[in-house]
């Protein structure tokens, strides 16, 4: 398993964040957000697709799982 696949995992079984990666908290109109103490990589994930890597995939990887999918 790679870093990404175990960074990914880690994420998903957090309880803390529900498997985001982030905590967001609002009141009223404001709006705030940080990375989960989960996500030590500060991925940015949108359901199961990575969106943003912070360079654990380098540039053609990214692009070859993209067309993959």
């Amino acid at each position: 398993m790679d870093k990404l696949e175990y960074a990914i995992r880690q994420i998903r079984n957090c309880d803390f964040c529900n498997g985001t990666g982030n905590l967001y908290w609002s009141v009223g109109e404001d709006f705030d957000s940080e990375v989960c103490p989960c996500n030590p990589y500060e991925l940015i994930l949108d359901g199961d697709e990575v969106i943003w890597d912070n360079g654990l995939l380098s540039e053609p990887q990214l692009l070859a799982s993209m067309e993959a999918n």
